[in-house]
């Protein structure tokens, strides 16, 4: 084909980059589902919590390459287009979406123009073009937002592939230039782009566009490419850290299998179970792990018929594809019309059209000097087309391979995902395959129409196809449901956990217990369980669930927090508690995947045990955790580290350390100085020395100034008033308070008791009142409002208050002892 773009190339390439926008149109209104709340929500970043540097250290998850658990997937680029979607809109999802449909347009563009480079029939280009833009297998990478990192490097890949086809025309330096930035950048978005420079590598060799340059020049190119391929591989497999930690058996089952015909036969399997997802996408899924796609164990698995059948069609098809260029090779027009001329010439002939029995197309005279340059491009075209095939080949293979688990295991065991650069090389040989018959039935009208119409019921399938598909990705629960015939363990355990989250525990707890059904051994399942059940308050049955899950998962941490604070509400079984919690906060996590939600459970089990200590008076068991605890987290963010700090200051109060307990503090206000807690913290702990009772007001009314809206620096500083008995200045403060927080209890409940200091007792009875609408179970509230109206002289109302608590809290002393004094025990008692 031509390299201009005709009028109906330009139509044909903007219906296709139309099409692919109009058919993910839906997705621009969905949110963020699956792994993108951990590559975006949780990755400090994207969210600009760490600084930029940290972008060429931490792996796709936010996760320092060192770490024991990081994945390995270095995807610098990708990471920093989250972080500009960031910085231009925050976590508003659409933006996200925006940016990757548009990136699925533009690579629907590239195809198209690839395709032009191929393949000889503009309606085998437009049939490759549409295909890419319809094919329901890129759903997970244009709709859940970290299929970025595969969009990207497709976009990169092709842009350096066809930057390689211009520099193949003159060999000049720019554009080789070019060819290797984007076939880096598309590295820098995703591993699996290595194969760019291969590729390009590849087509030199076989196309004949730039074959009349030099071959020292089309050497020079070659050598420039595979130095530069080479690099870029010591880069990233010795100075770029490599994974320590084996990946789940649950992800890649078969890299754990211990038989190596098992391990084989599977892995030889996963490209045909992969190629079957590009011709017929009906099954689809967001996690192939577990026992998603069974293992062969035999040879007399049917299963083994089929990767014969494709490897053999692979074969053939690379066969074909060289065999047609040896057929043109040796012997071609030109190099024809090259010898038989001259001879031609000296027998007194004119045309080389018939010579001893061979036949020439170049239909060349002798008075025609130029017939050289016109029949080799004549050839060039007609070599460039039989390369198709094999082009089109590598485009599928040479992207695949690195993760196919042949080479080397990787960490699952198909991934729709994955198959987005690959289908390039898929469209790209359907296009060729619909353009050869397209031509084939040239002279009947009626065939051609049959051809078109099928093409347009197949593209219509497609689209609705990926129409009803990008409705799964628009939220979780939908996603987890639609996988559930696919990989039951996998998505009934995240579907337990979505419906746990929105407060649906029966469904929820069905959908676990289902999921273990399937696999037992699902630590994740279990600990879903025990919050289900720690969230309807059965304690009781929340802790063998955690106890399972840490059983399972050793380094759980959050297990172990969960299973404390279980323990704890259980009443009797706090040393156990204890004991659970320190454990939970000195596991290391070697080989969690999240590292940062790992690190969260430590600090909380931390923040948990000197709760714990405080409350059963061992205080210096309290400050030795905290300490601790700022010792063996040195990676907690300033926030997390400055609440360890204004904990540890309160406790060295209560032990009248001053100096100690004020240095805390400071350090608390280093980390956090916009942070207007720090500074009601210091003043509470300035205040408790009472020979600095007027630096501690001033603390106060700093918070005040830098968070005006903050109820509980109000609450605060109204109690350091009322101790000083400035409740007229307390009761204003508890006031603001109240209104800036009116379904706060507690805060309510201090209105009402500083009217009573005032003996406004009328007032704090309203107060008492609504105290009791926030919250109508609790035994103190109808306590506090018995009080006001025992003050009042309302005996009768007080009566039923008190007997409401007891009702509540059969125990409840202050309702027993009121009673008493009301001389109504007896009645009680009745």
């Amino acid at each position: 084909m031509s390299p201009t773009l005709s009028h109906k190339d330009l139509a044909g390439l903007a219906g296709c980059s139309a099409l692919a926008f109009v058919l993910y149109l839906n997705t621009l209104n969905a949110g963020f589902v699956y792994d993108d709340r951990r590559a975006i929500l949780a990755n400090g970043d994207v969210t600009g919590a760490r600084p930029l540097a940290h972008l060429l250290r931490n792996d796709f998850w936010g996760t320092p390459l060192v770490d024991s658990g990081s994945h390995g997937s270095w995807r610098p680029l990708c990471v920093l287009s989250f972080r500009l979607n960031f910085i231009a809109g925050g976590l508003a999802p659409m933006g996200y979406h925006v940016v990757n449909v548009m990136l699925h347009c533009v690579a629907t563009w590239l195809v198209f123009l690839v395709a032009r480079t191929l393949l000889p029939s503009r309606m085998g280009v437009l049939a490759a073009g549409a295909l890419f833009a319809v094919h329901p297998v890129h759903t997970e990478a244009v709709a859940g937002l970290v299929g970025r990192a595969d969009l990207a490097a497709c976009v990169c890949y092709l842009l350096a592939y066809l930057s390689y086809r211009r520099h193949m025309l003159n060999r000049e330096w720019a554009s080789l230039v070019v060819t290797i930035v984007l076939a880096l950048a598309a590295l820098l978005c995703k591993e699996t782009a290595i194969t760019a420079l291969l590729l390009c590598a590849l087509c030199d060799v076989l196309s004949p566009v730039g074959r009349e340059n030099s071959d020292k020049r089309r050497f020079r190119s070659l050598s420039i490419l595979g130095f530069t391929l080479l690099c870029a591989l010591y880069c990233r497999l010795s100075l770029l850290p490599r994974p320590s930690t084996a990946f789940s058996a649950a992800d890649n089952p078969t890299a754990h299998e211990s038989c190596l015909w098992t391990r084989t036969l599977t892995f030889l399997y996963l490209p045909v179970a992969n190629f079957r997802l590009l011709l017929w996408p009906q099954e689809l899924s967001f996690d192939w792990g577990m026992e998603a796609v069974p293992r062969i164990r035999t040879l007399w698995d049917a299963r083994n018929i089929l990767t014969a059948g494709f490897y053999g069609t692979l074969m053939a098809l690379l066969c074909r594809g060289f065999g047609l260029r040896r057929s043109a090779t040796p012997m071609d027009f030109a190099e024809l019309a090259h010898i038989s001329l001259p001879l031609v010439r000296r027998l007194g002939g004119n045309s080389c059209h018939t010579w001893l029995g061979l036949s020439c197309n170049c239909h060349h005279q002798l008075s025609a000097p130029s017939y050289r340059s016109a029949s080799a491009s004549s050839t060039t075209k007609s070599s460039s087309w039989q390369a198709a095939p094999i082009l089109g080949t590598a485009f599928v293979v040479l992207p695949f391979l690195p993760a196919s688990n042949l080479l080397f295991y990787v960490g699952f065991v198909m991934a729709e995902r994955v198959l987005y650069l690959p289908s390039v090389g898929y469209c790209l040989l359907f296009g060729l395959g619909f353009g050869h018959l397209w031509q084939r039935v040239n002279s009947s009208r009626r065939c051609r129409l049959l051809l078109l119409c099928g093409l347009v019921v197949l593209l219509g399938v497609q689209g609705l196809r990926t129409c009803r598909r990008n409705l799964d990705w628009r939220n979780e629960e939908q996603l987890f449901r639609s996988a559930i015939t696919i990989n039951p363990p996998k998505a009934l355990g995240n579907l337990g956990s979505v419906l746990s989250a929105q407060g649906r525990y029966e469904q929820a707890e069905l959908a676990l217990r289902m999921a273990l059904g399937h696999r037992p051994s699902m630590a994740d399942a279990h600990f879903n369980l025990g919050v289900v059940h720690q969230k309807q308050l059965n304690f009781s049955s929340a802790v063998p669930c955690f106890r399972r899950a840490i059983e399972l998962r050793p380094q759980l941490a959050v297990a172990y927090l969960n299973l404390g604070t279980s323990l704890i509400s259980l009443g009797d079984h706090r040393p156990e508690a204890i004991s659970v919690l320190r454990i939970g906060a000195r596991v290391e996590g070697s080989g969690v995947r999240d590292r940062g939600a790992h690190v969260e459970a430590r600090y909380t089990c931390y923040l948990q045990l000197s709760v714990l200590y405080r409350s059963e008076g061992r205080l210096h068991d309290a400050v030795a955790s905290l300490r601790e605890s700022l010792k063996a987290l040195p990676l907690l963010p300033s926030k997390q580290r400055a609440v360890l700090h204004l904990r540890l200051g309160e406790i060295l109060a209560e032990l009248q350390d001053w100096d100690e307990a004020e240095q805390q503090q400071r350090l608390a206000l280093h980390l956090q100085p916009e942070q207007g807690t720090a500074y009601v913290t210091y003043g509470q702990t300035l205040a408790r020395n009472g020979s600095r009772l007027a630096e501690a007001e001033s603390w106060f009314k700093r918070a005040l100034q830098l968070a005006p809206l903050e109820p509980s620096s109000h609450h605060h500083y109204a109690d350091f008033l009322e101790q000083q008995e400035r409740h007229h200045e307390a009761l204003s403060l508890r006031l603001r308070a109240a209104a800036l927080a009116p379904q706060d209890y507690t805060l309510q409940s201090c209105v009402a008791d500083a009217l009573r200091l005032l003996n406004r007792l009328a007032e704090a009875e309203l107060w008492y009142r609504k105290a009791v609408t926030l919250q109508p179970l609790a035994a103190h509230a109808h306590a506090n409002l018995g009080a006001i109206l025992q003050m009042r002289g309302l005996r009768k109302e007080a009566v039923a208050c008190y007997h409401k608590a007891l009702e509540l809290q059969p125990g409840h002393a202050i309702s027993r002892a009121n009673l008493a004094r009301m001389n109504v025990h007896k009645d009680e008692n009745e």
